[in-house]
């Protein structure tokens, strides 16, 4: 068997978690003293470098079920103007994230940050990374239950928690009590899911247990363990769980099959479910109920945007569109503003298709602030492209992305809003900048895979595009129908099969219905503007 792989070597050397007084350190002596393998370490908290490697660094913040307020926000909001050139993301993990920061300035963000509560300790490196959920957990009136309480129980459990902060490589959780799965547990590491039941006569919720879902190069969706943990449990399970791939040496040799997901699935190390199921158990000390089959919702990739009421009698929620995810460091300024002088808690959730919500708005206060929201050009009325297009960072700032996706994706947004005014039927279209899935596009309805093609014997950036991908009931990856669409082709090639599945859906049939009923080759035609073959 051949030995730990390099960055094994580095954790082996030093703990990420350890960094900490040496970028106190190199903020004095400048990014030309930053060791190299002090780079790696850095990622413990939440600090990678921006291409192109040269002194500016991307930080990610750590915002458990995508949870804050209004004064957090505007802490965020004055960095990102301050010191990373008024940009802030909204990430897939229902985080935020900064560019452009130097070493220097690190130090002082991450004291400010951490006055108004806000950390970046595990927010990437090979640790448990912000834990998603639904951003109505507590909110919503028909969720099985609430399952914020638990996840940040377990994620204030985790977070700087020496004892696992040197996993095989990052590792991806999801605790969720909504109804309709929008927390995605089949392509988390862990996902725990809202089930209920009856005993003796009387309902019981608790969570269904899938392990071993991820994206990236090699998809694969988490594998249900068939069991009913109650809600006491989940602190246990997880534990137990993040122990048994902590400790798992096999992982530790390739770091391309260093996730849990291959430990479930890998032809070769993989010990499959069942297996896995024992393994935890014995870790546990005692065997699991048995539970499910559950009924999965079929359509699961949604993201409670609209204006709709709470539980909480007499209070709303708003949902807000923000295409790709990106805001200037002033919008949030606004925005912090807007939700201290509307909701009641001053309170904010991010979703984990990079929009946002402001909740605890009370009833007689809705009209006011959707007329502030429209002076501030804020859309709580997305369109179905606005809202369902999802972007990874891009060329601009990613070391690994072949093409540019942000300013892209805003462009091809904005082009099928003209090209389809006021539509209603959902699409839901992701970009990543190369393979490594970032931008989710495996589970998407068109997804956008980054590469180059040549056309006229020049270079230019390109796409493969695959259709039918989404999670849940019908959970499937999305297949390549078409290759190396240059990119001022994709729009058309979108326009072509969106146009074509409003023409055949007349029953309320879905995108993803549409692409089971053709043949990749057909949709292949049909997006480069001819009629299908029969």
């Amino acid at each position: 068997m051949p030995g730990p792989n390099k960055v094994e070597e580095i954790k082996r050397q030093k703990d990420g978690l350890d960094v900490l007084a040496d970028i106190l350190r190199y903020a004095e002596s400048g990014f030309e003293s930053i060791q190299p393998d002090d780079f790696t370490r850095m990622r413990w908290y939440g600090i990678y470098q921006q291409k192109p490697n040269e002194g500016h660094f991307m930080l990610r913040l750590k915002l458990p079920n995508g949870d804050y307020q209004a004064n957090q926000l505007r802490e965020i909001g004055r960095i990102a103007n301050e010191f990373g050139r008024g940009l802030a993301d909204i990430t897939t993990r229902q985080n935020f994230q900064f560019h452009w920061l130097r070493i220097e300035d690190i130090p002082i963000i991450l004291q400010r940050l951490a006055r108004v509560g806000v950390t970046t300790v595990g927010a990437c490196g090979d640790v448990m990374r912000n834990i998603v959920g639904c951003p109505l957990a507590g909110l919503d009136g028909d969720e099985i239950l609430d399952a914020s309480p638990i996840v940040k129980q377990v994620s204030a459990f985790f977070c700087g928690n020496k004892d696992f902060s040197n996993l095989p490589r990052k590792y991806k959780i999801s605790i969720s009590g909504c109804r309709l799965h929008c927390a995605q547990p089949d392509i988390n590491d862990i996902g725990l899911y809202g089930v209920e039941r009856t005993v003796d006569g009387r309902r019981e919720a608790g969570f269904g247990l899938k392990v071993g879902g991820g994206l990236s190069t090699k998809p694969y969706f988490g594998a249900d363990l068939g069991v009913f943990v109650r809600p006491d449990e989940v602190f246990r399970v997880v534990y137990a769980i993040t122990a048994i791939y902590r400790d798992s040496e096999v992982l530790r040799q390739d770091r391309s099959k260093a996730r849990l997901k291959f430990l479930i699935h890998d032809p070769k190390i993989g010990v499959g479910p069942e297996r896995f199921r024992a393994m935890l158990e014995e870790r546990l000390g005692y065997r699991l109920q048995d539970g499910g089959p559950y009924e999965i919702p079929k359509h699961t990739e949604l993201d409670h945007l609209g204006i709709r009421p709470q539980k909480q009698p007499g209070r709303w929620y708003v949902g807000i569109g923000v295409t790709v995810g990106r805001q200037s460091g002033d919008t949030l300024l606004r925005i912090a503003d807007i939700a201290e002088e509307f909701s009641v808690h001053a309170s904010l959730r991010n979703t984990n298709k990079q929009n946002f919500l402001i909740t605890h708005v009370p009833e007689d206060r809705l009209g006011a602030l959707k007329e502030r929201l429209k002076a501030e050009g804020l859309d709580y009325e997305p369109s179905v492209f606005k809202k369902g297009l999802v972007s990874c960072t891009g060329i601009e700032f990613c070391n690994l992305a072949i093409t540019e996706t942000k300013e892209f994706g805003r462009r091809v947004a904005q082009a099928l809003e003209e090209r389809f005014p006021g539509a209603s039927k959902q699409v839901r279209i992701h970009f990543s900048g190369c393979p490594n899935n970032c931008g989710q596009n495996a589970i998407a309805d068109i997804g956008f895979r980054g590469g180059l093609t040549k056309v006229d014997g020049q270079q230019v950036e390109a796409y493969d595009m695959l259709v039918g991908g989404t999670t849940g009931a019908v959970r499937a990856f999305g297949e390549v129908c078409s290759r190396k669409v240059p990119k001022d082709r994709v729009i058309e090639h979108i326009s072509n099969l969106y146009a074509a599945f409003l023409s055949w859906s007349r029953n309320g049939e879905t995108f993803h219905d549409f692409v089971r009923a053709h043949t990749l080759e057909q949709l292949d035609a049909i997006a480069k503007g001819g009629a299908p073959q029969a």
